[in-house]
């Protein structure tokens, strides 16, 4: 808990630092945040660390270098109606405490749009429906999906405890995470099993424990979720498994107008369309 206070705390003093230059000094930082100079100083050793040159100005306070931040985009009417929906469409997937995130990034990109662009998207965007793929109450509350960001950031293993649906029995995992993802109403992560030998993915609100230890990994090159993924049925993965499916002759246009699974084959829907 503490190192996602100190982060959030880091990217607050970068923000002000960049937004008014010599104008923060350390003991200002200090009392604005509550903690003592030692600790600002530690904040401003650490941003450089990260590539964000900060520097003392003086009595006129801190000065950003680097221009780490992202400069004003000119977002066309197809490129912010793109990102918006994408946006929205994330925020039902993410908890309550990462909406309001959500909320400002989506409010960001249409307080930079021209009026004109900004008043049509607002007429657009409320009749675009969005999938209902809401994070069940279950998952809601579940600790452990940021502890799994820091682990692929830092390329860390973990170990955690499973509790196992399918088992019924409780495992411990050494893990190297290679990626999270949302999938029908719930997020997972896949990655190494050092412990069973092979990728594994594992529905993160069923971790009872998890700890990032001091172990790297690497993510080999070759893999992609994707891939990985492609000849499932979203997250479940089993034997492959070759199956042929009769429709009848009415619903056989509507059945190839999607898509549904990567390896499905339509090459006889001629034929079976003059089924009886």
């Amino acid at each position: 808990m503490y190192r996602k206070h100190q982060m959030a705390r880091i990217i607050q003093v970068a923000h002000l630092i960049h937004n008014e230059p010599r104008k923060w000094t350390r003991p200002r930082l200090a009392e604005e945040f509550g903690v003592n100079k030692t600790t600002i100083q530690r904040d401003v050793n650490l941003l450089s660390d990260m590539g964000i040159e900060v520097v003392p100005c003086g009595k006129q306070g801190y000065e950003m270098v680097s221009d780490f931040f992202l400069p004003t985009l000119n977002f066309d009417f197809k490129e912010a109606l793109a990102l918006v929906t994408a946006a929205n469409l994330y925020r039902t997937a993410e908890g309550k405490q990462a909406v309001e995130v959500l909320d400002r990034a989506i409010n960001k990109i249409t307080s930079a749009l021209p009026k004109q662009v900004n008043d049509t998207l607002n007429q657009i965007v409320p009749r675009i429906e969005v999938p209902d793929q809401q994070m069940s109450e279950i998952d809601e509350n579940q600790p452990y999906k940021e502890d799994l960001y820091q682990a692929i950031r830092e390329r860390r293993s973990v170990r955690i405890t499973y509790n196992s649906f399918s088992s019924g029995q409780k495992t411990d995992h050494r893990l190297a995470p290679y990626a999270v993802l949302f999938r029908k109403h719930a997020w997972y992560v896949i990655g190494y099993s050092e412990t069973s030998d092979q990728i594994r993915t594992f529905r993160i609100n069923r971790i009872d424990s998890l700890k990032i230890t001091q172990l790297g990994y690497t993510i080999p090159e070759h893999f992609s979720v994707q891939k990985h993924l492609e000849k499932s049925w979203d997250i479940m993965l089993g034997p492959e498994t070759h199956v042929v499916i009769l429709f009848a002759p009415r619903i056989a246009p509507l059945i190839r107008e999607v898509n549904w699974h990567p390896t499905q084959s339509g090459s006889q829907a001629s034929t079976l369309s003059s089924l009886p």
